[in-house]
């Protein structure tokens, strides 16, 4: 759901559980803010569990952001969403669109 929202960018707070099954309704969650032309703040916080094919799903998200010209930044990433990221060696891929 949507935290906030200005004229030129929404923030959205993910869902504490990003399991396997949630990874569909997360692609189509971006994919509709992405088609809204505005920048997206990924807010992590919440985050108590994420599957492989969540991250990929975001990872996703942010190369068509970035290819589109449109902010994409993901802040207050949980410590288990940093951890999921460690585990996987996407860490420093994920840098790019961390809020400094």
């Amino acid at each position: 759901m949507s935290k906030g929202q200005s004229a030129s960018q929404i923030e959205y707070g993910l869902p504490p559980e990003l399991d396997l099954l949630a990874a569909e309704s997360l692609k189509e969650k971006l994919v509709d803010f992405l088609h809204q032309e505005v920048g997206l703040i990924v807010d992590g916080s919440d985050v108590a569990r994420i599957s492989t094919p969540c991250i990929e799903v975001l990872f996703a998200a942010g190369t068509a952001f970035t290819e589109a010209e449109q902010a994409f930044q993901i802040t207050n990433p949980s410590q288990y969403m940093n951890d999921a990221l460690e585990a996987l060696g996407l860490s420093d891929h994920f840098q790019r669109w961390r809020a400094s």
